[in-house]
């Protein structure tokens, strides 16, 4: 977790500039102030409640809205993205053999995975042949969220197309917990949220007890940023190796079925600054810039009926965000 402390203000020389609610490091590094002041307005004007950018491990600038208190946010589909790399960390330590190995392998109950040999890569990928359920159709409007999949039908063969699917990723949690023994909070907990320093995370746990690995956990924008730091670094956090470079590699990787999507990683690579993303409903963004070393965060948890869904979002917002550390 980035933390300000004596030591590394002065190494950094950082000096802080407080106006209303935000807050900018003027560092060694050459920021546009009218491109940042330009995205802190655009921010204001979509709605946003929190916005912070990270070049390396510094924080150059950390925007709040004050009219929104509460500084806790739900992920949405965001935490899909940290469900593949809890994957890759427990295929690090042997717990699962590979991404190739068939779901039927771990849970032999979804029958017609077992039947149409569907592996956890095709999860990983949204190319196991599960269309996303809607409404009442959907995982959103059940309790017993395991049972629901477990049940579930493919609606095409695997590796046919891509298809965005929250019941396909809540699989990835089943297999958590079965290969562990323990809940899929508590190996989040274990394996990411507490290495990377992030005690104001948790999954959304339904009233069934069971835990969504899809969508809907808590956090703030101090833990979430950890995410997108240890994508940055290689699976790094502190020195500490996190979750394999090579997971960290695969997971950004462009997929069969899809040039746009890794292991539940959205990727950019037509825009001049090349991003990968996790991304949820409601404006929940973590972008990674690798070539420009820089990670944005944006919040959006005290007006979520106005934000849609993101028409905003597209090349013109990766270029403001991008261009507020260009000259």
């Amino acid at each position: 977790m980035i933390k300000y402390t004596k030591k590394n203000l002065s190494i950094l020389m950082f000096l802080f500039i407080i106006q209303g609610t935000e807050l900018v490091a003027q560092t060694n590094l050459q920021i546009n102030s009218e491109n940042l002041q330009e995205l802190i307005e655009f921010s204001k004007a979509t709605y946003t409640d929190e916005i912070m950018l990270v070049h390396g491990n510094e924080v150059i600038c950390n925007w709040r809205n004050s009219d929104c208190d509460s500084i806790y946010y739900n992920t949405a589909s965001m935490v899909k993205s940290w469900t593949g790399l809890v994957i890759g960390i427990l295929i690090d330590k042997g717990l699962i053999d590979s991404e190739d190995d068939l779901v039927c392998s771990y849970i032999p109950e979804w029958k017609d995975g077992c039947k149409n040999q569907v592996t956890i890569k095709n999860l990983l990928t949204m190319s196991s042949g599960m269309n996303r359920r809607r409404g009442a159709e959907g995982i959103l409007a059940v309790d017993s969220i395991n049972q629901y999949v477990i049940n579930l039908e493919l609606d095409t063969l695997p590796n046919i197309r891509f298809g965005y699917s929250n019941e396909s990723t809540q699989l990835l949690g089943i297999i958590i917990e079965k290969v562990s023994g323990k809940s899929a909070n508590e190996v989040f907990q274990e394996v990411l949220f507490e290495p990377l320093g992030m005690d104001s995370t948790r999954l959304y746990r339904l009233s069934s007890g069971q835990d969504a690995v899809f969508g809907g956990a808590i956090t703030t924008v101090n833990d979430a940023v950890n995410i997108g730091l240890i994508m940055l670094n290689g699976g790094k956090h502190n020195n500490q190796q996190i979750v394999s470079e090579g997971w960290v590699d695969k997971s950004i990787t462009p997929s069969r079925m899809a040039s746009f999507y890794g292991y539940l990683w959205w990727l950019d690579n037509n825009s001049e600054d090349k991003n990968y993303a996790a991304t949820g409903d409601g404006g929940k963004l973590t972008i990674v810039f690798p070539e420009l070393n820089l990670v944005f965060i944006r919040r959006q948890s005290c007006n979520l009926d106005i934000s849609g869904n993101m028409p905003w979002m597209g090349p013109d917002y990766i270029k403001m965000i991008a261009d507020v550390i260009k000259n």
